[in-house]
């Protein structure tokens, strides 16, 4: 128990850039200045590049002309993880670095044509975490007693090439293959399983690695129906995204072996998950326009996600439910102004917190809102804001022998993030 343990925990440090800057779970709530600003709601409702082509492939049909759309995230994070074993106990904290999450996407599509096609290249997540080593709090003390330092930098890449075609004037298909490429850095290496040395020394050190990269690849299919000029329904449904193994040269890291210092290949795969985003978009008049959209990431089956960390294998995520809703009022022929919120479930059961300290996954609600200018007929500039409230999980702490009686363990996170996009459409 001692080893897997020691293992899993910091299997979460090789994820910790993800959630930290996303928030339902793996992924960002949205893409870009202006889906972002709606609450990551628009599955059905062609308001952008970035949202359309990661969204549902069928609303290509639905923009017309040439479209072109770059945006820039930055965010900050407040992490902190804290915990007790008997009378000792610790909190801290780490605010992170403020990344940049890059997103760019052509779409094109004729005027009378039935075919449309874009391609995008969406960064998912971008910065990882920095926990001090702290001797003032258990689960970071040096090691072998506790993991010290705990350093993770995770970033992901989404590029999909889409075809969308109009069967009539209210149905459009789409499709997309889905290309990815996924970077990772972390310190220690919690992917790998432990250099222990028995008694009378016994110990365990985990390994160190720096950074290895990885493709993935994947497909998306969605379908957009217009039941008539208020309502329009939308569909998408993607497939497990499956990666390469990242894979590093390491070296035995237990002073206490004859084997210290020797090398060692270490291998850790993550996938992301299946995801299934239904919703309708209402408008009700020029001015005015609201999406709402329900997604299942299907957590629970995705290899390195949902395994059950009790055995080595994972990191125990359970699929979860996402609500999302936006709105777009063009309050003048220039100023569009957007207001919007997600919702989603913890992807983290409390038994398992202990497991994920470093991607604690545990956003719950975030508010949003933005703003687009229009300069001139071909472009415009949008702003956004979002805040992910604070949200935190409690479970048990672990030993070699199993939970800790009366030790306890908790993830907690906060973020916020400004975003600008630049559309080009002629």
């Amino acid at each position: 128990m001692k080893a897997k343990t020691y293992a899993l925990l910091l299997t979460a440090a090789a994820l910790a850039a993800i959630p930290a800057s996303a928030g339902n779970g793996h992924f960002l709530h949205g893409v870009g200045a202006v889906n972002s600003a709606m609450g990551g709601a628009g599955v059905a409702l062609p308001n952008d590049t970035l949202g359309a082509l990661n969204l549902n492939p069928a609303l290509l049909t639905e923009l017309d002309g040439n479209g072109y759309e770059f945006s820039a995230e930055y965010n900050k994070a407040d992490n902190a993880v804290s915990s007790q074993v008997g009378p000792f106990s610790g909190l801290t904290r780490e605010s992170g670095s403020t990344p940049l999450i890059p997103a760019f996407g052509w779409t094109q599509h004729r005027q009378g044509s039935n075919l449309a096609y874009g391609v995008g290249f969406l960064g998912l997540a971008g910065f990882g975490v920095d926990y001090a080593q702290d001797p003032n709090n258990p689960i970071l003390a040096p090691q072998p007693h506790g993991f010290g330092r705990a350093y993770a930098n995770y970033q992901f890449m989404k590029v999909p090439t889409t075809l969308a075609y109009r069967v009539n004037p209210a149905l459009s298909l789409g499709v997309a293959l889905i290309a990815a490429r996924a970077t990772l850095t972390a310190d220690p290496a919690g992917f790998a399983a432990p250099d222990c040395s028995g008694p009378p020394s016994a110990a365990c050190f985990i390994p160190h690695v720096n950074s290895s990269s990885a493709w993935g690849y994947g497909a998306q299919v969605g379908v957009h129906y217009r039941v008539n000029p208020l309502l329009a329904l939308g569909l998408s449904y993607s497939t497990e995204q499956r990666f390469q193994s990242f894979e590093w040269n390491a070296a035995v890291a237990n002073p206490n072996l004859a084997t210290f210092g020797t090398a060692r290949r270490i291998r850790f795969k993550l996938n992301a998950p299946e995801t299934v985003v239904a919703g309708i978009a209402l408008t009700p008049g020029p001015r005015l326009k609201v999406a709402l959209d329900g997604k299942w990431i299907n957590y629970s089956h995705t290899t390195g996600f949902g395994d059950d960390p009790f055995t080595g294998q994972g990191l125990g995520w359970k699929s979860i439910g996402v609500f999302d809703v936006g709105a777009q009022f063009l309050a003048t022929q220039r100023l569009a102004l957007r207001l919007g919120y997600n919702r989603t479930q913890n992807a983290i059961p409390a038994g398992v917190a202990f497991f994920n300290v470093e991607s604690p996954a545990v956003f719950k609600d975030h508010v949003t809102g933005g703003l687009g200018l229009r300069i001139s007929p071909a472009f415009e500039l949008n702003l956004a804001y979002y805040r992910a409230l604070r949200s935190h999980i409690t479970g048990p702490l672990f030993g070699p022998g199993g939970p800790i009686p009366g030790a306890s363990v908790t993830d907690e996170q906060s973020l916020s993030s400004v975003l600008a996009a630049f559309s080009f459409r002629q």
